[in-house]
C-alpha cells in the first residue's frame, strides 16, 4: 500500500496523540509597544481581544516599559490556534511567549477570565522557586475558584457565545448599562470578528468551572498583586468578592475601584486606567 507524504505525517502524528490542526508549542500573536526595561505582557477578557487595549496605548511610557499585548488561542492574532483552553495552557503559552522574547523577568496584566490565568501562571512561577513574574496587575478578574454564577446567569452567558443580540445585552449589563446602545454594538462587532465560537466555549468551561484556589491559598505566594475593579461591574467582580479571596490568599495583593468604570476600565476610563497600572509596575521594577 502506497501513502501519501501527508498520510505518513498523519499517522506519525496520530501516534503521538496529537492532531494535524492542534498547535501543542504555538508562540502566540501579539502586537509590541514600547522598547523600555521594564517587560510587561498584558492579556485580554472572554468577550474580547488585544484591540480592546487600544485606548490606553496613547498614555503608556514607551521608553521605561516594553508592553506586550498577546491574544490568547482562538482570539484576535492568535485565531488560527486551537488548543484546550485551560489556566494551564494559557499559563504555559504566556511563559512560552516570554521565552521567544528572550525575557527573564517581567510584569504580567490579566483581564477577567486572564485575570484568572495570570494567578495561575503567578502560582506555578511562585511554587517552581523560579520568581520571573516581578508583579501582577489583575483586572475584574475572575478569582481562581470561578465565577459564582447561578445556572441561570451560565444559560445567559452560554447563549451570549457568538450571538449578537445576547451579547451587546451582556456587554451592556457589564458596563452597569449606563453606555449608548451603540457601545454594546461596537463591542459585539469586534468579539465576532475576533474569536472562534470553539475557543469561547473552551474558556467558558475554564473561568466558570476551574477550582485552584486551593493551591493560591497553599502557595502563599508573595509576588505583588494589584486588583483593579469597577463599580458598575457585576458582584461577582466586586469587592466583596476580592476581599474574601485575593484578600485571604495573596500576602501582597491590593486593589482599588474605578466609580466610573463597570467591567471594561481600560475603555471606559482609559487615562486613570494607564495611570493605576504605571504606578504599580514603577513601584515593583
Amino acid at each position: 500500500m502506497k501513502y501519501s507524504l501527508r498520510n505518513l505525517l498523519t499517522i506519525v502524528i496520530m501516534l503521538a496523540g496529537l492532531s494535524l490542526n492542534a498547535a501543542p508549542n504555538p508562540t502566540l500573536g501579539h502586537t509590541t509597544y514600547g522598547n523600555g526595561e521594564e517587560k510587561v505582557i498584558i492579556l485580554h477578557d472572554w468577550m474580547g481581544d488585544s484591540s480592546n487595549y487600544e485606548p490606553v496605548i496613547p498614555y503608556l511610557d514607551p521608553v521605561t516599559f516594553t508592553y506586550v499585548f498577546a491574544d490568547v488561542r482562538g482570539y484576535g492574532k492568535s485565531i488560527h490556534l486551537k488548543g484546550e483552553y485551560t489556566a494551564k495552557e494559557v499559563s504555559s503559552d504566556i511563559f512560552l511567549l516570554a521565552d521567544s522574547l528572550g525575557w527573564k523577568r517581567f510584569h504580567v496584566v490579566g483581564h477577567s477570565m486572564n485575570g484568572m490565568t495570570v494567578q495561575r501562571m503567578l502560582i506555578d512561577d511562585w511554587n517552581a522557586g523560579n520568581k520571573r513574574i516581578k508583579s501582577v496587575v489583575a483586572v475584574s478578574p475572575v478569582t481562581a475558584d470561578g465565577y459564582p454564577a447561578d445556572e441561570g446567569t451560565k444559560k445567559f452567558l452560554w447563549d451570549a457565545i457568538h450571538n449578537r443580540d445576547v451579547s451587546q445585552k451582556a456587554f451592556a449589563g457589564l458596563t452597569g448599562e449606563r453606555l449608548l446602545s451603540s457601545w454594546g454594538r461596537l463591542k459585539t462587532n469586534r468579539n465576532l470578528a475576533t474569536s472562534t465560537p470553539e475557543a469561547m466555549k473552551g474558556y467558558y468551561k475554564m473561568w466558570l468551572d476551574t477550582d485552584f484556589s486551593a493551591e493560591a491559598k497553599k502557595a502563599k505566594a508573595g509576588t505583588p498583586i494589584l486588583v483593579i475593579g469597577g463599580r458598575r461591574d457585576f458582584p461577582g467582580f466586586g469587592e466583596k468578592k476580592y476581599k474574601q479571596t485575593f484578600g485571604q490568599w495573596y500576602p501582597k495583593a491590593s486593589m482599588t475601584f474605578i466609580t466610573d468604570a463597570g467591567h471594561y476600565s481600560m475603555q471606559e476610563t482609559p487615562v486613570l486606567f494607564a495611570t493605576l497600572v504605571e504606578q504599580f509596575l514603577n513601584n515593583h521594577k
